[in-house]
């Protein structure tokens, strides 16, 4: 078994092990390949810190390798697989509840836990989603965004025809907006990255906006005939004025808070308090990844904009380092395991 270990900003090794003993509950998954994300690239850079040495990687694929109890299992040598990330705990309040997606402890495979840049990898069968033949390795590679996104649909509650502000700065709004135009409910994308923009017109986003161009209070009392919005979310890794999100804000309006970074936001007290905003947050796709799935193999999401070009295994290290931020905004890099 290898698997790339981040020893401290910006140093990779590759390391050789011996290999691991199933338990009954697990399955051995020979990755394939791995999206290399701007929060993988934020690790690596020691933007966002963890305990070393450390293995990247939240998205991948892969295809069963072994079971541990073949009888009982429900895969077959061979079936591919999309890896959802997320270990609930199973002993907290929420876990004994079944609500595993609110785990108050929540492991999460390449954020807070070794995560999947590896040849082979033991799992527990609960996190592992067979892949249908119609959905390429390369798409399927998004199913955790698109499941993390419909974690937020399920928390805004949305009804046709409301104007839902996304604040984004990375690639994930692009997927909500998508989906929130499918729940015909009308997107509007702002984001202060023009390839972004570009890229959300080209989905058939009609309302795009950089609020570093325009008035946002005027194109959103424009577009909403003085509404404002009652539905925003805001990508906890994006760049914004936070006063920019309170005036698109109607009272009364909810507030999402997705993802999680090391990123702080000065919330305004006053502001929650004046138009008595309602603020929560969601951080996960626990729950949502059949029907992520569904939606990528329907093109429902569109995602082919966002695949990047392959990077090999071995080369990683090499590879890695001549990457830059803006490389990863629009295109997540691939890395494609022998």
């Amino acid at each position: 078994m290898k698997a790339w270990l981040l020893d401290e900003p910006r140093k990779l090794r590759l390391e050789t092990f011996e290999p691991t003993k199933l338990a009954e509950n697990q399955i051995k998954v020979k990755i394939e390949e791995v999206l290399l994300t701007n929060s993988d690239y934020e690790v690596y850079c020691g933007e966002s810190k963890r305990k070393y040495p450390f293995i990247l990687g939240r998205n991948a694929v892969g295809v069963v390798s072994k079971l541990g109890d073949a009888e009982n299992a429900f895969f077959q040598k061979m079936d591919r697989v999309a890896i959802e990330p997320y270990i609930p705990c199973e002993v907290c309040d929420e876990c004994k509840n079944g609500n595993y997606e609110k785990c108050s402890d929540m492991q999460e495979l390449g954020y807070n836990c070794n995560g999947l840049l590896q040849n082979f990898v033991d799992l527990p069968y609960q996190l592992l989603h067979r892949l249908p033949q119609q959905l390429s390795n390369e798409k399927a590679l998004f199913v955790p965004y698109v499941a993390f996104c419909l974690s937020i649909i399920d928390a805004l509650n949305l009804e046709k025809g409301r104007h839902i502000a996304i604040f984004s700065s990375t690639k994930t709004g692009l997927i909500l907006a998508q989906l929130v135009s499918y729940y015909q409910a009308v997107p509007v994308f702002i984001s202060n990255e023009e390839t972004l923009l570009d890229t959300a017109r080209d989905l058939g986003i009609f309302y795009c906006f950089n609020p570093d161009k325009v008035s946002l209070e005027d194109e959103i009392l424009l577009i909403t005939g003085g509404r404002m919005c009652n539905e925003l979310v805001y990508f906890s890794n994006s760049n914004f004025n936070m006063k920019d999100v309170y005036t698109v804000a109607s009272v009364n309006a909810n507030i999402c808070l997705a993802g999680y970074s090391n990123k702080e936001s000065k919330l305004s007290v006053a502001q929650i308090c004046k138009k008595h905003l309602n603020i929560f947050g969601v951080y996960n796709g626990a729950g949502n990844y059949s029907s992520a799935i569904n939606l990528l193999v329907t093109n429902t999401v569109n995602v082919d904009q966002l695949i990047g070009s392959k990077i090999s295994f071995d080369k990683l290290n090499e590879e890695i380092a001549k990457l830059k931020h803006e490389d990863l905004v629009l295109k997540s890099q691939i890395v494609k395991i022998n």
